[in-house]
Order: structure tokens, then C-alpha cells, then sequence
């Protein structure tokens, strides 16, 4: 293992993988007839062979731009690896992106060569990419497949020298505004990463059972991307499942690890709830009363043990009597608190039963869910990074499960919290994070403007994003600094943790908080249809149409009465924090609209799409 996570490149990383996990499953996928399949190490690394020799015949070379337009399929990292034993450049992307956009990556690219899964793609490859070096992953008359370029001969391969400051890949962020900018990736970029999160994830392939994570993220993005080169080196098996399949595979193919977005764990979450709601009054009491109990069980532990999350630290007379009544606490609750472990089996088995942590990554885990998962015995290792950064900064441990943060800096990894000015600023004081360390990028392809923008010239990368490190060093991250809204009043409000506190509204499962110059707070909101539904039946009132009952007065009211419990009568918030007014959307978010591939919010995109009900909100009300 230290051999593998130590190796100077991605391809060299790999090498010596499949060599030493050759007889491991390293792939599971269902074919075109929805069989499972399974592909071991040694035979992914014969077929990323085949692939780089195929490639190389179409002309495939060191250091050339290859633009892989596709979604999540088993051959996507075939075919990444073989890019790698090519020395190649990889520019990915999913196929839902808009086409304008895909069109953009391509040229802006320099892109030599060209990787698409359908057909309908062909159309956005500039024309100077000739047809002989198109390769559709689905046959299409005309053009390479996949399945031709298995024909390849790992005998004629000879692949590249890569030096660990070679690029790897560029890809380009979903970016909220303007054009995307393509961020450039090094080997050694990717090989931080890996060299740090694998001994975290504490794996063991050789155990009864196996190691097995379950894929469901775009793999072309960034996140799951690493999270997969992890896997390779700790010779864990991936399952490729998708959004239909899902909750099925988490039973049936029961996962030990699995890196996902806090969207993913608060839909997992509001599934096991509406099933304890459809229980008998007696099993609800018993569940919500068990987890109660284990969870401030749990949270007197934490403290004894000094893994309680501490902003700024508290006179010792004050930590002493915490310290004293959390002793107390867990002593009363230890019984009930133990043996809740056992009534929350079946919420484990719902999820394969075999779960022994999760990364979880692309905005902060809201702290229900949080400590929900974490008091039913699935450990939530919420972890903090960006493209830029190939992306992990930071990530909690096992032993260091700090909730509510996203844990501490990866190995030779900095982070410092600084004013406006750059000024580092002590423990417990909110500014921008600035990070510094091998996973920093090379810049922005083609835009030192961008690049010099965000990048000093010693080598600390301003993240953009608003956070705070803690006493005992982890990081809190808060929202983005161009996120901040600023009332009227002068009031500098950060919108992201009142967000968070309105999704916790069942019926709510998009919040976006509004008010720049305005003298109150409002919300944009977006409703679960079905639960809307569902609550008018409680009611006994007619749902004719979602767009009807958007206007019902007493949904309004219900609304109005939920938003004062969770956000407006909080001590979580400041007075000036309060949601005075909000506007119930007609339609969903969805990906390349209002939100991006990793499902965070387009701001100002929403912005500007509902302008309107913005300006009728204030208003009216």
C-alpha cells in the first residue's frame, strides 16, 4: 500500500495497483441486458491497455488536449487511465451541460482529440478535430467505439514518461457566471490527494466481504473523480448505480464506503423518516425517544473526550461545570443511549448494513443530518475542497469526528482565515479561507488574469469561500464571500446557514435567501409537490394543481408558522437574521438551470430568473 499511495503519478500509481490487487473486484456495472458484471484489477488494467494502444494509433500523444464529453459508465475510467498511460490531457464533461457551454470547452480547449459517448455530441467538436480522431463510446456508423478499441494490442503500447508536474487534466467549473474557467491539474496534484484521503478511508479489500463504494456522483467531476483514484490505490471495488437504482443498490450491494453531496444524505434521510412516520404510534415514540437518548449520549461523550465542536474557548470555571454535567448526563443516558444502537439496525441494513464512514463533499452537511446519521451508527466524514485544490483541503476522521465542521487540513496542507485586507485573523474569528499545498492548481488554462486573481504569488489560493477555524483546528465553513447579502441597514448577513435551517422544513427542498439593500430578509422557496400534496389531504382541502395550491393562504400561513419556528424564534440568529417575507416558486431547480452538477445553487442565475417574484415579494409584502 505505501508503495502505491507514494508513487510519484497517476499511472504509476496504477501500475502498481492492478499488480497488487490483479485478483480484486475493481468494477461493477450492469450491462445492456441490466446483469451485473463484475471486472477484477488485473482485467481493467488489461483493458485501459487495450485502449491506450488503440488511442495511440489514432494518434493519441503526450501532453495533447482530448475533450471526454460523457456521463457515468464503467468505461469512463477505462478510458481515463488510458489517457494517463498516454501522458494525454484529459478535458471532461457530462453530457446534461448546455451545449453552448460543452461547444466553449472545446474549443477554449485546444482540444486535439475527441471522446464523446453519443452520438449526438459529434456536432459540438470543432471542426479541426478530423473525423478519424472522434472516438464515440456507443457504435456509431462511422466513427471508433469503445468496443473497437478493445481490438487495441497492449504488446505494440509504449507508454509515456510522466513527470509529476505534467498536467493531467483541465477541467472547467460549472462556474455561476460568464464562461467557465478551466482549471489545470498535475499529476502530483491528484497524487496529494491520494497519498492523503486513502489511509483516512481505513479500507482492507482482503477482509471477509471485501471494500466496496458505491458511485453514483458525475465521475467526470472532480470530487468523484479522486475519490475513485482512491479507490484504485486502496483496491476497492466501485459500483456504478444511478439516481433510478440508487436505494435498491444501497440493499443489494451493500457498500462499506461511498462519497456523495449533502443533498444525497438529506433525501436518504427524509426516506427513513416518512417510513418511521408510516409506523404505529408506539414505534415512532420508541425510535424518535431512542435517538434522542444515544444522540446526547453521544454528545456528553464528546465532550468528556474533548471532541466537542468549540468555536472559541470558554473560561476553565465554564468547561469545568459543561464537563461535570455532560459526566451526569452520559451516566443517565448510557443505557438507553447503548441500546439504541440496536433499535437503529434497520435503519443501517436499509443501507446495505455494511457502512463504515462516508466522505461527504461539495457544501456543508446541515447539522439534523448530520447528527442523525452519525447517532444511528453511520459515520458522516464531511470533507471541504474545490477543483482547485484537485479538490480535498480539509476532512474529518474517524477518531477526530468533529460534527458540523469539515474537519482538519490534509497532510501538508495550510489553511489560514483572513479580513479584507489578507490579514490572518486568531481561532474563532469568521474571514475568507486561504489555502496553500501540493493539490493547488497550476492556474487557469489560458487566463492569468483569473489565475492572478486567486492565486498569490507564494502560493496561497483564495478560496472565495466565508469560514472560521475553531479552538481545536477544524473548519467551519459558513457560505461564500460574494454569497453575503448586505441589507439596508448595513447588516452583512451570510445566507447559507439560514438556508440550511429552512431545508430542514420538510416541505421545503430548495431555499434561496434574498435582500441585498433591502431593509428585511425574504426567501425564495421551492416545495417537495408530494408532500404539498399529501399535507392538503391531512387537511381535507382539494389539490387541483401545484400552481393553485402555491397561492392557498393556508399553505401560507402553515409556511409563515414554520419559517418563525426554525429560522425567526432561533437563537441561531441574529435579530436582523429573521426571514420576513418569502415567495413560493412555481417550478423544481434542476441541474444546468439553478443548480450545478454538484447541485450547489446558481445565485445568480436564480437571481435573475425569478427577478420578478423577487420584486413582487418585496412588494407586496
Amino acid at each position: 500500500m505505501n508503495k502505491i499511495i507514494s508513487s510519484h503519478n497517476l499511472q504509476e500509481m496504477f501500475e502498481y495497483s492492478a499488480k497488487h490487487n490483479a485478483d480484486l473486484p475493481a468494477q461493477q456495472f450492469r450491462d445492456s441486458f441490466g446483469e451485473w458484471r463484475v471486472y477484477t484489477y488485473k482485467e481493467l488494467h488489461l483493458h485501459a491497455e487495450k485502449a491506450a494502444s488503440s488511442l495511440s494509433s489514432l494518434g493519441v500523444s503526450k501532453g495533447m488536449h482530448v475533450i471526454f464529453f460523457s456521463d457515468n459508465r464503467y468505461e469512463w475510467l477505462t478510458i481515463d487511465l488510458a489517457l494517463i498511460m498516454l501522458g494525454a490531457v484529459n478535458v471532461p464533461r457530462g453530457t446534461g451541460a448546455p451545449e453552448k457551454e460543452l461547444a466553449f470547452i472545446a474549443e477554449h480547449s485546444d482540444a486535439e482529440f475527441a471522446i464523446v459517448e453519443k452520438e449526438f455530441l459529434i456536432k459540438l467538436i470543432p471542426e479541426k478535430v478530423q473525423k478519424d480522431r472522434i472516438v464515440v463510446i456507443e457504435k456509431t456508423d462511422g466513427y471508433t467505439s469503445f468496443e473497437d478499441l478493445m481490438m487495441g494490442d497492449p504488446e505494440k503500447l509504449v507508454k509515456a514518461q510522466i513527470d509529476p508536474n505534467d498536467l493531467a487534466t483541465i477541467i472547467y467549473t460549472s462556474g455561476t457566471t460568464g464562461n467557465p474557467k478551466g482549471v489545470m491539474l498535475s499529476h502530483r496534484n491528484f497524487m496529494h490527494n491520494v497519498t492523503a484521503i486513502t489511509p483516512i478511508i481505513r479500507v482492507n479489500p482482503r477482509k471477509s466481504g471485501g471494500e466496496r463504494a458505491l458511485s453514483i456522483l458525475p465521475i467526470w467531476h472532480v470530487f468523484e473523480r479522486t475519490f475513485e483514484y482512491v479507490c484504485v490505490a486502496a483496491g476497492v471495488e466501485t459500483c456504478y448505480t444511478d439516481v433510478k437504482h440508487f436505494s435498491s443498490d444501497l440493499r443489494e450491494k451493500r457498500p462499506t464506503i461511498m462519497s456523495a453531496v449533502p443533498r444525497i444524505w438529506e433525501s436518504i434521510y427524509r426516506k427513513i423518516i416518512d417510513n418511521i412516520k408510516a409506523q404505529p404510534m408506539k414505534k415512532r415514540f420508541l425510535f424518535y425517544m431512542f435517538l434522542l437518548a444515544r444522540e446526547k449520549m453521544l454528545s456528553s461523550l464528546h465532550i468528556l473526550i474533548n471532541r466537542d465542536t468549540v468555536i472559541s474557548k470558554t473560561r476553565f470555571s465554564v468547561r469545568r461545570l459543561k464537563v461535570i454535567f455532560a459526566f451526569f448526563s452520559f451516566i443517565l443516558l448510557f443505557i438507553p443511549g447503548f441500546f439504541g444502537r440496536f433499535v437503529f439496525k434497520p435503519v443501517r441494513e436499509a443501507m446495505g448494513g455494511r457502512f463504515k464512514g462516508a466522505f461527504t463533499g461539495g457544501g456543508a452537511m446541515p447539522k439534523y443530518v448530520d447528527n442523525f446519521f452519525n447517532t444511528v451508527g453511520i459515520e458522516v466524514l464531511n470533507a471541504y475542497g474545490m477543483t482547485e485544490c484537485s479538490p480535498g483541503i480539509t476532512a474529518r476522521r474517524f477518531d477526530w469526528n468533529f460534527l458540523y465542521t469539515v474537519g482538519f487540513p490534509f497532510e501538508f496542507t495550510e489553511i489560514k482565515v483572513a479580513d479584507e485586507n489578507g490579514k490572518e485573523l486568531p481561532k474563532g474569528y469568521k474571514g475568507v479561507v486561504l489555502v496553500k499545498g501540493p493539490q493547488v492548481m497550476k492556474g487557469y488554462y489560458k487566463n492569468p488574469d483569473a489565475t492572478k486573481a486567486i492565486l498569490s504569488e507564494d502560493g496561497w489560493l483564495n478560496t472565495g469561500d466565508v469560514g472560521v477555524i475553531t479552538s481545536r483546528g477544524n473548519l467551519i465553513i459558513l457560505g461564500r464571500v460574494k454569497d453575503t447579502i448586505v441589507l439596508l441597514g448595513g447588516e452583512n448577513v451570510e445566507p447559507t446557514p439560514i438556508e440550511e435551517k429552512l431545508e430542514e422544513i420538510e416541505f421545503i427542498s430548495h431555499a434561496v435567501v434574498v435582500g441585498d439593500d433591502e431593509k428585511d430578509l425574504g426567501a425564495l422557496i421551492v416545495l417537495e409537490e408530494e408532500r404539498v400534496r399529501k399535507l392538503f389531504e391531512e387537511w381535507g382541502e382539494d389539490f387541483k394543481s401545484f400552481d393553485e395550491a402555491r397561492k392557498n393562504n393556508h399553505l401560507k400561513d402553515f409556511l409563515k408558522q414554520q419559517i418563525q419556528k426554525y429560522v425567526n424564534d432561533s437563537k441561531d440568529f441574529h435579530p436582523f437574521e429573521r426571514i420576513k417575507k418569502f415567495s413560493i416558486l412555481s417550478g423544481k431547480f434542476s441541474i444546468g438551470q439553478e443548480l450545478t452538477d454538484s447541485l450547489k445553487k446558481k445565485r445568480v442565475t436564480i437571481k435573475e430568473k425569478y427577478d420578478t417574484d423577487i420584486k413582487e415579494m418585496y412588494r407586496k409584502q
